[in-house]
C-alpha cells in the first residue's frame, strides 16, 4: 500500500498510521469515526453484503481502523446481513492496541429497538469462554420474548426513549469509559448519526468497481439540508482502491 496524502511514500502499513492519529475526544461523548466501503459509483453493497467491494487493501485498512476504536458499533440489520462476529485481534493487532492504551480487542454494541437478532447468529453462538459479550444497546421497552432467547449472551442498555438515538447510543458508550467509537453501518444508522451531528470523521473505501443496481449511499434517509464539511487527511492507494480519512472541520 502507497500513502498518497500528504506526503508520497512508496509503501507504508495502515497499522502504523491509523491506531496513531490524533482524536480528541469531545466534551460530553466519545470521538465518532465511521468506516464504509463504496464503489466509484456509490454502490455501498453487491448483492446485498459489502464483501464484494473489498480487497487486499481493504482488508488492510479495516483491520487498522478497528484497532483505532474502543468499542464497535452497528445497527442490527447490517449485524445480521454481514454476520458479524465478536471482533478478536490477532497479536500484532493487539500489540498495538496495547502500545496506544486500548485493550486488546474492541468491544462490540448492536443497536436495535425490535431486538430482531437470531440466537444463532455468529456474534452469539460463536461466543468464547471468558470473551466480553455484545452490547445490545435498545429502547425502553423491547420485546420481551427476544430479550429472553439472547439470556446469557448479551449485555443490554436500554435507553429512557422507545427507540435508542444516535446521541443515547453514544452516550451509553461514553458509560462504558469509550474514548473512540467506531460505527460500521448501516446506512440508516450513519444518516443518523450525521443528522444528530456526531460524525467527526468518516473513513472510506473507494473500489475500482463500477455497480449500477440500487445499492443504497453510505448515508441513508438523513433530513440534512446544510452539508457538514470534511477535510481530507490522508489518502492512501492499493491496487487502483482508494482509502481516504476525512475529519469534520
Amino acid at each position: 500500500m502507497r500513502q498518497l496524502l500528504p506526503t508520497p511514500l512508496d509503501a507504508v502499513d495502515p497499522l502504523t498510521l491509523y491506531p496513531f492519529d490524533h482524536r480528541p475526544r469531545p466534551a460530553s461523548r466519545p470521538w465518532l469515526m465511521a468506516n464504509m466501503v463504496a464503489s466509484v459509483d456509490g454502490a455501498i453493497a453487491i448483492d446485498g453484503v459489502s464483501g464484494g467491494l473489498g480487497g487486499d487493501g481493504d482488508s488492510m485498512a479495516f483491520r487498522a481502523i478497528r484497532a483505532s476504536c474502543d468499542w464497535i458499533v452497528a445497527a442490527a440489520g447490517t449485524i445480521r446481513v454481514e454476520r458479524y462476529r465478536i471482533p478478536r485481534a490477532t497479536e500484532e493487532t493487539a500489540a498495538v492496541r496495547v502500545a496506544t492504551g486500548r485493550s486488546e480487542a474492541p468491544r462490540l454494541a448492536v443497536v436495535s429497538a425490535s431486538v430482531d437478532l437470531d440466537p444463532e447468529l455468529p456474534l452469539f453462538a460463536d461466543q468464547r469462554y471468558g470473551e466480553a459479550r455484545p452490547l445490545v444497546i435498545t429502547g425502553a421497552n423491547p420485546p420481551a420474548d427476544r430479550v429472553e432467547a439472547l439470556a446469557g449472551r448479551a449485555e443490554w442498555h436500554h435507553t429512557d426513549t422507545e427507540r435508542p438515538t444516535a446521541e443515547g447510543v453514544l452516550a451509553a458508550l461514553g458509560e462504558r469509559g469509550a474514548d473512540v467509537v467506531l460505527a460500521e453501518g448501516g446506512p440508516t444508522f450513519n444518516g443518523q448519526l450525521l443528522d444528530s451531528g456526531l460524525i467527526d470523521e468518516i473513513c472510506l473505501s473507494i473500489s475500482p468497481h463500477l455497480v449500477g443496481g440500487s445499492s443504497s449511499r453510505i448515508v441513508n434517509g438523513s433530513a440534512a439540508t446544510i452539508p457538514a464539511d470534511l477535510r481530507l487527511d490522508r489518502l492512501l492507494e492499493h491496487d487502483d482502491a482508494l482509502f481516504a480519512r476525512y475529519i469534520r472541520t
